[in-house]
């Protein structure tokens, strides 16, 4: 792959990550899990595509960051502890997505809000619940780097926000939908100000 193929793969990875992190929660469906309309909405087709944009966002994510790493624009840690962070948290991004809707179905079936401790069963069960800490405290570490980084050398500002975006990963888990979609906006800033930050050649 060519330097100016490689930047051009890597300018479009960061924007589609960037959009596709935006969207998981801005479509998310945000009703109250604790009631029927809330368990009922894991059937939904916004749950699906919201997950699975979450899915792919962070696919797009690594490779926008691998990209940069062959460049010389990112530090080589940087998309390794991506990639191991990622691996971790996609298994259960994906019975969220693709699990969850079933027990949604059931629910709307039976009217029967309780369903929603089957789902959380197997959301807080010991293995995925540890896998997905694990690998969003990964996720957080690469952003660490990128903030500790800017202390030692004029970053772009979409890796800074990149950093924020990162460590702020798991907190954000515990806040409000407002926080939440918040929190994918600053993805957003951060993919296009990275893809930006690449077509004019800056060095992260």
């Amino acid at each position: 792959m060519t330097s100016s193929s490689r930047d051009l793969a890597a300018t479009a990875a960061w924007v589609i990550a960037a959009v596709l992190l935006l969207a998981y929660p801005a479509l998310r469906p945000w009703e109250d899990e604790t009631t029927l309309a809330g368990v009922v909405a894991w059937d939904s087709p916004a749950w699906v595509v919201s997950h699975t944009a979450a899915i792919l966002g962070l696919v797009a994510l690594v490779a926008a960051a691998s990209l940069d790493a062959v460049a010389g624009r990112l530090r080589t840690a940087v998309p390794v502890l991506l990639a191991a962070g990622t691996a971790l948290v996609l298994p259960y991004y994906g019975a969220e997505a693709y699990g969850l809707p079933m027990i949604g179905e059931l629910a709307r079936e039976t009217e029967d809000a309780s369903l929603v401790d089957l789902g959380d069963g197997f959301r807080y069960a010991p293995v995925p619940v540890t896998l997905f800490s694990v690998g969003l405290l990964l996720l957080a570490v690469a952003g660490v780097l990128l903030l500790l980084g800017a202390r030692r050398s004029a970053l772009p500002a979409g890796a800074i926000l990149l950093g924020i975006w990162l460590v702020a990963f798991l907190p954000q888990f515990f806040g409000p939908a407002p926080v939440r979609i918040a929190h994918g906006v600053l993805a957003l800033a951060a993919g296009l100000l990275l893809a930006l930050a690449v077509r004019r050649g800056s060095r992260v």
